[in-house]
């Protein structure tokens, strides 16, 4: 900030950057829903009646905020309070005493359907309401801009898709929710926002804007302004800058157990076989690639589930529809057949389209709460005998999380809400306002995309003792991902770097392969070919304590910006996490 603001005085700039407009007809839930608090303190005086200061004693909680909770209570006709010798008392009515135990206490709310205006802008994929930004029309912005210098920032190819959980968080009112929103055709109109920079100071822009949109914004400016200074103000110029905005998923402290870590292929098929056994309402199966041999052995499990009134969706990514064999779309087309002739239609979707997405995931509800199995298995396509890793994910705040981008997945083209997508964004924001998970908690985060070559960095940076990554092919872009960065750390640190592999891909033949093999060794760096068992695990790990689990094959894939959810995984930060994986493959390596 101190070099925009000092380094050019009194330079106005503005800077135009895309943003998609629309409106959409929302169904909101509005009223009043029932907090954790005000249900404990009902369940406390289920168990006999108490007064306020004794509630406020056991609970830590300010007196006031317990009054308060009561006098809502007592509204609802849930307590009442009472005369007795100690003075009054709260004690629960008859009609409380039937609502205690339920999950979540019933709200007074009322569904009703609103238009409401909404924008979306390209650059970090904020969200605001219909007029916080003024936005023009391309052939509107001549006539707006007048003699300032201008800068256009392009827009992100991570934001191509929008995220429908961000945009209904951002217009929902005060004890109101989202639950649904009327299918629409309409696209979502482009526009441009104009926002002024004067002596470092941005106007136009709300005060949520978040931070790396105003660093975009005056870091443009500042070019701006610096190119004033060098060539003069004779005339006002106009730039073009791809401000890149890099997304890192929050780390969360997530529960973990050693047994959610799922490794080799038995240990696949017991735990979607668990998943699918353990579900009462929903699951989501994204598989990369359908065989019509896997989905025939898996189907089975589905119609169990459905017997019991499970709704499973199954979603598939496979993106060589151009080749002639297209062989999951043909798949998924004859195991919808053998739903209809099981006649569960009704219970069981088997999606015509690819999401064109790499990922490999499995959805479910359980007793326990929501879970997701993350990581390198083609649920609907492996046969369950190579060296697969998966990571069972419980925290609800992540599973939501990775819920609302298989909604972004869902969605077909930009702007344009299909169903399917809206209740996937509906249940993902549902499952995050979910209570967290108890017991054992550690650090862990997501991985999209390009995270993952940024995340290879880091590990270079950080590794004390060893980098190991294990992936299903090797290609000519692992020397740059992967390959260089981890010989960076050996020559620097003296670490040791080992990598492992099934197959050679594209043109990186067996006789390339076997010279890319010895170049490293030569270097320090081991690389070494595994045929049995068969790897198809995609995993990076470094030191003891730290392991990503990932769909991405770390020797031959180029995570792209442009498809940051072609990819996807989960890094988990837990004590002898990496030490006890890699002995587990190696005694799986072992003859």
């Amino acid at each position: 900030m101190d070099d925009i603001e000092g380094s050019h005085d009194m330079t106005t700039v503005q800077v135009i950057f895309p943003v998609l407009k629309g409106s959409r007809r929302f169904i909101i839930e509005r009223g009043r829903r029932w907090s954790v608090i005000e249900h404990l303190l009902l369940d406390a005086v289920s168990r006999g009646a108490a007064s306020a200061a004794d509630l406020a004693k056991q609970s830590s909680l300010p007196r006031r905020v317990v009054v308060e909770a009561f006098i809502r209570l007592m509204r609802a006709g849930w307590v009442e309070i009472t005369a007795t010798s100690r003075g009054p008392l709260f004690q629960i009515t008859a009609a409380g005493a039937s609502l205690v135990h339920y999950e979540q206490l019933p709200s007074a709310t009322v569904r009703e359907p609103r238009w409401r205006g909404f924008a979306i802008e390209q650059l970090s994929g904020s969200v605001y309401r219909g007029r916080e930004l003024d936005l023009y029309h391309k052939n509107q912005i001549d006539s707006h801009v007048g003699e300032n210098p201008v800068v256009y920032l392009s827009a992100s190819d991570a934001h191509d898709l929008e995220d429908m959980g961000e945009v209904f968080t951002t217009i929902e009112g005060e004890d109101e929710i989202i639950i649904g929103v009327d299918r629409g055709s309409e696209k979502l109109a482009e526009r441009y926002a104009i926002i002024t920079v004067k002596d470092g100071e941005i106007d136009g822009l709300p005060g949520r804007a978040p931070e790396k949109l105003r660093t975009a914004v005056l870091n443009a400016a500042s070019q701006m302004s610096a190119r004033l200074a060098e060539n003069g103000k004779a005339s006002a110029p106009v730039i073009a800058v791809r401000e890149p905005i890099e997304e890192t998923p929050a780390t969360t402290l997530g529960a973990y157990d050693t047994t959610d870590l799922v490794v080799d292929g038995d240990d696949h098929w017991r735990s979607l076989d668990r998943i699918i056994a353990g579900a009462s309402e929903r699951v989501i199966i994204h598989s990369t690639f359908i065989s019509d041999e896997r989905a025939a052995a898996v189907l089975p499990l589905l119609l169990r589930a459905a017997e019991r009134g499970v709704t499973i969706d199954v979603l598939w990514g496979q993106d060589d529809l151009s080749s002639s064999t297209r062989s999951s779309q043909v798949a998924a087309a004859k195991m919808q057949a053998g739903v209809h002739e099981a006649g569960r239609t009704g219970s069981i979707r088997v999606h015509p389209f690819s999401t064109n997405s790499h990922a490999k995931i499995v959805f479910a509800d359980s007793q326990k709460g929501w879970n997701a199995l993350v990581g390198s298995c083609n649920w609907l396509a492996s046969d369950y005998k190579s060296f697969e890793t998966s990571f069972r994910l419980r925290e609800p705040t992540l599973v939501g999380q990775l819920m609302k981008k298989l909604a972004g997945l869902s969605q077909g083209r930009p702007g344009v809400w299909n169903e399917f997508a809206i209740d996937l964004a509906v249940l993902g924001r549902k499952i995050m306002d979910m209570p967290p998970q108890r017991g054992r908690k550690v650090p862990m985060r997501l991985l999209y995309g390009s995270d993952h070559a940024r995340l290879v960095l880091k590990a270079r940076d950080d590794a004390e003792r060893r980098i190991f990554a294990l992936s299903h092919r090797i290609g000519i872009t692992a020397e740059s991902l992967t390959l260089l960065p981890a010989l960076a750390a050996v020559k620097e640190k003296g670490i040791e770097a080992s990598f492992f592999y099934g197959r050679t891909t594209g043109p990186l033949s067996g006789a390339a392969g076997a010279d890319l093999v010895r170049t490293f060794a030569e270097a320090g760096v081991q690389v070494e070919p595994i045929h049995r068992p068969r790897i198809h695990a995609k995993v990076l790990g470094w030191d003891d304590d730290h392991l990503a689990i990932s769909s991405l094959n770390w020797l031959s894939a180029d995570p792209s910006e442009s498809k940051p959810y072609n990819e996807v995984g989960i890094l988990v930060n837990a004590p002898r996490i990496a030490d006890n994986y890699i002995a587990q493959f190696q005694n799986a390596v072992m003859p």
